[in-house]
């Protein structure tokens, strides 16, 4: 039995600025007909050598290709379906989508703050060497993180 291809995690990154104690979190998906990007920011404040708290937080708006690829055929629940009979009739779609995109893509992040009385969200550091980093945040979540470039990587392409 195949699986509906609805979003693919093509990229996952996160880039810690300790100078402006910054922290950016962002993820590159990809569908059958468009790829678009989520990230969010947070400001955060060292607590101790192993934790952090985190005071504030930017959930950026989805960025949006600018053109939308129709490609040949979709593979969905495990049967391909050609697209290229139906191409004009996907083409207004397409440009109604790219118009969309341009839109949404220029809209402003949605911002919040993480007040101190109600900061509970934090990370602590368990495992930290010149390629790894393991932590644990609150509600019981593990992030493992690999340094890019690293060797621990597998090669690319």
């Amino acid at each position: 039995m195949g699986t509906l291809p609805i979003l693919k995690a093509e990229e996952i990154s996160q880039t810690i600025d300790a100078e402006s104690f910054t922290v950016e979190n962002s993820v590159l998906f990809s569908g059958p007909l468009a790829t678009t990007s989520f990230t969010t920011h947070a400001k955060f404040e060292v607590r101790s050598p192993k934790r952090v708290q985190f005071e504030e937080g930017v959930f950026g708006t989805p960025q949006l290709t600018d053109s939308i690829e129709i490609p040949e055929n979709v593979e969905v629940l495990g049967q391909t379906i050609e697209l290229s009979p139906f191409r004009e009739f996907i083409t207004p779609l397409q440009d109604a989508a790219t118009s969309v995109a341009r839109s949404i893509s220029g809209s402003t992040p949605f911002k919040f703050l993480i007040t101190i009385d109600r900061a509970e969200s934090w990370l602590l550091t368990t495992f930290l060497d010149e390629d790894l980093c393991i932590s644990r945040g609150d509600a019981s979540s593990v992030f493992v993180l690999i340094k890019e470039g690293s060797s621990l990587l597998p090669p690319t392409l």
